[in-house]
């Protein structure tokens, strides 16, 4: 029987041929590749290179949405993929930007000293397990829960936005050195505090707007631009502190305005029903 037939003869059948079986490979393959700069990101911070090691998360983020765009594009969205995206995310944008905490501030070569302040070692502790923790919280959550929540809207703060808030703060103080408060110890010693926020923010039912296409034309050519410079500094690894007040201000702006228009998650008791 001929390749062509064989395939009909599959999809006849109710199954996937060759091809329709390596449309999946391509969204797959690209999340592995996020795999793979978040372990590249981890070795960075266990060999002393921080500076590697936050651009590689920081790409992991311009990878994001590219796996799901050519799911849809390819028509090879799956429950397998969704999975596997999680499980990306959390190595990316949860267990790597703590690990580089934890190796800069307690590693062989502290980039501040975390004796400097009484229990201070404690909090490194706490921001570094608390942010990993609470992104597999909000990731497992988002794949259980996912029925009526309104389009358009995040429900707690998603984890990409939080280790890119993490590698570009710390990007962001290795680049001025002589920080606004005297010492470059105090702008990186904020760092755990900085995580221990962006961890309660993830689990919480905080909504904040998906970057879409608006009804002004304004807050469109905005988001382009945004969106183009932020790709173009990622891949050419320059200018962290714009990446960070983007990230910032998409965050500051976004989480009361989203309140304040009245969005709100569904009930918890509404949840619980879609979990059964």
């Amino acid at each position: 029987m001929s390749d062509g037939a064989r395939e009909s003869t599959s999809a006849a059948a109710g199954q996937p041929g060759p091809t329709a079986t390596w449309r999946y490979v391509i969204p797959n393959l690209l999340t592995c590749v996020s795999i793979s700069l978040g372990l590249l990101s981890i070795s960075q911070s266990a060999a002393g290179d921080f500076h590697g090691a936050a651009w590689s998360v920081l790409l992991c983020v311009l990878l994001d949405k590219a796996d799901g765009t050519a799911a849809r594009l390819l028509g090879a969205s799956s429950s397998f993929g969704l999975q596997l995206d999680s499980l990306s995310d959390l190595i990316t944008f949860g267990i790597a930007p703590s690990t580089l905490v934890l190796c800069a501030f307690l590693g062989p070569t502290p980039i501040a000293s975390a004796g400097a302040i009484p229990y201070y070692r404690g909090i490194v502790y706490l921001g570094a397990f608390l942010f990993s923790i609470c992104a597999a919280l909000r990731l497992a959550k988002f794949n259980v829960v996912q029925e009526g929540y309104v389009d358009g809207y995040f429900f707690g703060v998603p984890t990409t936005i939080c280790g890119a808030l993490v590698c570009t703060y710390f990007l962001s103080t290795e680049k001025w050195g002589v920080p606004l408060f005297g010492s470059s110890d105090r702008l990186y010693l904020a760092l755990p505090l900085l995580m221990i926020m962006l961890a309660l923010l993830m689990v919480s039912r905080l909504p904040l707007a998906k970057i879409a296409k608006r009804r002004s034309l304004i807050l469109n050519i905005l988001q382009l631009v945004n969106v183009v410079l932020v790709y173009l500094f990622g891949i050419l690894r320059i200018y962290p502190d714009y990446l960070f007040v983007v990230a910032a201000l998409y965050l500051l702006i976004g989480l009361p305005v989203a309140w304040l228009s009245g969005i709100r998650p569904p009930r918890l008791e509404q949840q619980a029903r879609s979990e059964r």
